[in-house]
């Protein structure tokens, strides 16, 4: 039985079997994350997650904001963030409207752009230690994050536009999803 991921024939196929991933439906491993389903720190995500990547924008990584103390006594931090591909240029620009709106910071890599180092968004102490946005270009980001989806979804990927979105404040998890929500209505 082959991979419901190489079936897929467009980024809105990508997005429907990325919502169904989320939500469970199906236990085919996420070309982007390689697991069985999102991690534990992302559950409370999901219903927004899932309408995003159903309305067009998506998602491959994300994360809550949330701050703590590792184990051993190190303080971290985590900005709200999301990451993924918009091919709709409406769906694009609604999404842009509401982040900015809210405060958020946009990083867009269009089809004609190169390489960009992308923003922090998870730090131990006071070193970064987890990026969104960082890309060495579209070829190269489209093999890293979808190497097993079928031909026409990974050449309309080139064509999109890849997004990072994120909470320019460390540990805050409620803005940046209702402006996502808001956006995809």
């Amino acid at each position: 039985m082959s991979s419901p991921w190489k079936k897929a024939a467009s980024v809105s196929d990508l997005g429907q079997l990325m919502a169904d991933w989320l939500e469970g439906r199906h236990n085919a491993y996420s070309p982007s994350s390689l697991s069985n389903g999102p991690d534990e720190e992302t559950l409370h995500l999901v219903p927004v997650l899932a309408a995003c990547n159903r309305a067009g924008f998506v998602t491959t990584d994300s994360q809550p904001g949330e701050t703590g103390v590792g184990d051993d006594g190190v303080r971290w931090e985590q900005r709200a963030a999301a990451t993924g591909w918009v091919a709709d240029q409406r769906l694009l620009d609604r999404i842009r409207l509401h982040a900015r709106r809210a405060g958020m910071d946009i990083i867009a890599h269009r089809p004609d752009s190169g390489w960009r180092d992308g923003a922090v968004v998870t730090r131990i102490g006071s070193k970064g230690y987890t990026w969104f946005g960082r890309t060495e270009g579209r070829r190269k980001q489209v093999a890293f994050e979808w190497a097993e989806v079928g031909g026409r979804a990974a050449r309309e990927l080139r064509t999109s536009t890849y997004i990072t979105i994120f909470d320019p404040v460390w540990g805050r998890d409620n803005v940046l999803w209702p402006a996502l929500a808001n956006a995809i209505r």
